[in-house]
């Protein structure tokens, strides 16, 4: 039964654990697995907190058809993510767990700032690119944006106590970044966990 204070979001099966981003954080800079191993030895490990904050993402799901003169055309499917505060478009290079309906503290959700006329818009801009780097169509390829979906993925806030010491783990791709790095994130510790 979902708290009275949780809201629904579309979310992701985690792909990793809270103590594994944990691990993943102890060897991210020299200082960091210094102190790490030097409270192993003493016996005398830090335990960071972990948050979880919910990002989100549109997944634009693409058809591209080819244009070859040899051999016919072509048609390609494949995966868009769109981040749905700054903008950044990239082809999704992993394999998406299944997605699900979670309810969540709505304080650890991050809103999206781009609605899907936006996220359009900038998918456009960069399909065009993203077609000539990729695969150098002779003629303009036909494009569709078959579908957009919402996803918040969500990441790990490690923290050791300060948001410069902090990392942020995306339970999705594993990536780890300190979380001054990720602007969103960063806004979201000063924000709620400061």
């Amino acid at each position: 039964m979902a708290d009275e204070r949780s809201i629904d979001v579309r979310t992701i099966e985690p792909r990793v654990p809270a103590a594994d981003a944990v691990d993943r954080t102890k060897r991210m800079t020299l200082g960091r697995f210094l102190r790490t191993r030097f409270a192993e030895i003493v016996g005398r490990e830090d335990s960071p907190k972990i948050y979880t904050a919910y990002y989100p993402d549109y997944l634009a799901y693409t058809t591209v058809t080819l244009y070859r003169y040899v051999g016919g055309n072509r048609e390609i499917k494949f995966l868009a993510g769109i981040d749905a505060i700054t903008g950044r478009v990239g082809e999704v290079d992993v394999e998406l767990p299944e997605r699900r309906f979670e309810g969540v503290d709505p304080a650890t959700v991050l809103e999206p700032t781009l609605d899907e006329e936006e996220v359009a818009t900038v998918w456009r801009e960069w399909l065009w690119k993203y077609l000539d780097r990729k695969y150098r169509p002779v003629k303009r390829p036909e494009s569709s944006l078959d579908d957009l979906e919402l996803v918040h993925v969500p990441y790990w806030i490690v923290d050791y106590g300060t948001k410069a010491d902090s990392f942020a783990v995306s339970a999705l791709t594993r990536q780890a970044e300190h979380v001054e790095a990720i602007g969103p994130l960063a806004a979201y510790y000063d924000e709620a966990l400061s």
